[in-house]
């Protein structure tokens, strides 16, 4: 028997050039009709980087702009969503549940395999990017991390 897709995990990175791994994600979940899950991972800061910010920083204050930027990360995804159920409303129409979406905190190889695990995906999508001539002969080290270490089969979907 042929593997049944249910539920699809799209690890976002939010960038403007998602449009073809989204399209993709979509046009999966309606022909497999499958619950989608639009995450992005939120990085943590390095020691040094954590130290500076706490030593010149209230905890008021950093509760404070964490907030406004988890805001704005949801904000940005729920447009990012929005304008892509609206243009393809008519495709997407048997849907059965609409796309939900997660912001998560951690190293995001690793926030992917889990949160993918806990929903009980069966696929996970992410994009690939490049960012120097060395490394446009291997894909991004996010996607090249969970690809050898998920127990989950993963699309890569190339940015251009």
């Amino acid at each position: 028997m042929l593997p049944k897709i249910n539920t699809i995990v799209y690890a976002c990175d939010l960038d403007t050039k998602t449009q073809a791994a989204m399209e993709l994600v979509l046009s999966l979940a309606s022909t497999h009709k499958a619950k989608v899950i639009i995450m992005h991972a939120i990085e943590p800061l390095n020691a040094q980087a954590s130290n500076m910010i706490n030593n010149y920083i209230t905890e008021d204050v950093r509760s404070e702009m964490r907030k406004e930027a988890l805001t704005e990360i949801d904000g940005r995804m729920q447009r990012l969503l929005s304008e892509f159920m609206d243009k393809y409303s008519a495709e997407l129409s048997n849907l059965e549940t609409p796309p939900e979406t997660v912001i998560v905190n951690g190293v995001p190889s690793e926030s992917i395999q889990r949160l993918a695990a806990e929903k009980k995906a069966d696929l996970i999508v992410m994009n690939s990017r490049t960012h120097g001539r060395l490394s446009q002969m291997i894909i991004g080290s996010t996607a090249n991390k969970v690809i050898h270490t998920s127990s989950i089969p993963v699309l890569v979907v190339p940015i251009k």
